[in-house]
């Protein structure tokens, strides 16, 4: 197995609604699930060299495995927004009605890795996804941006990684527990794009992000990576 390894330096606040909470109650993941990370790949190469080309990365990125390394310390913030929502029964002239959203938004203090599985790959794919890796500067939520640092290849991943369902677990005790969302089987470029009405296939998979929680209030929490 090879993985290619990109290493970044979170620059901004990162925040990823879990794909199963409601728009009112907003917990961030700790970590980009596979499904955020691939389609901000497929963002920038529709940036990079318009829609035709990102379809052809769709078509071999989509099943490629993919993992994460958080940075070594996460502080979340948990915060009471102002947000605008369309009422049940909108007046005309007035779609929308303020109300109040909790989000949290987490500050990240080290380095985040991202791992995609490329042994499957030819040479010209795995050229293009270092291209593409390079090029990513934001995940998550809007404005979670974060710099390029370097990539490099590795025949296994060590337990800084966040370990999936099915993953050979060499560690058990210091993780907690995520659900995180990858491309079902049956993605296509079409449920993919919001220009359709289809609803993309999400597949939700069981993961365990190797972090402790080192101190808690009402206002925020701590964590520190135990890999």
């Amino acid at each position: 197995m090879t993985w290619l390894v990109a290493t970044y330096e979170p620059t901004a606040l990162f925040s990823l609604k879990d794909s199963q909470a409601t728009s009112a109650a907003g917990k961030s993941l700790l970590v980009p699930s596979p499904y955020a990370i691939k389609t901000a790949l497929i963002d920038v190469a529709v940036n990079w060299q318009g829609v035709k080309f990102a379809q052809e990365v769709f078509g071999w990125l989509r099943v490629l495995p993919v993992r994460s390394s958080p940075p070594r310390w996460a502080c979340v913030t948990n915060a009471f927004i102002k947000v605008q929502r369309p009422p049940k029964n909108a007046e005309p002239g007035n779609p929308f009605k303020p109300t109040v959203a909790f989000r949290e938004y987490v500050q990240f203090r080290g380095e985040l890795r991202l791992a995609l599985d490329i042994s499957c790959l030819g040479e010209t794919e795995r050229q293009t996804l270092t291209s593409l890796l390079l090029r990513l500067n934001m995940l998550g939520k809007r404005g979670g941006f974060i710099q390029w640092q370097g990539s490099g290849e590795l025949p296994e991943l060590d337990i800084s990684f966040v370990t999936h369902t099915g993953d050979v677990r060499t560690h058990l005790s210091g993780v907690i527990m995520h659900y995180l969302d990858d491309y079902g089987p049956k993605m296509t470029w079409d449920r993919l794009s919001t220009f359709t009405t289809d609803k993309p296939d999400r597949m939700i998979v069981s993961a365990l992000i190797p972090y402790r929680l080192v101190r808690s209030s009402k206002r925020s929490t701590v964590y520190e990576r135990t890999g």
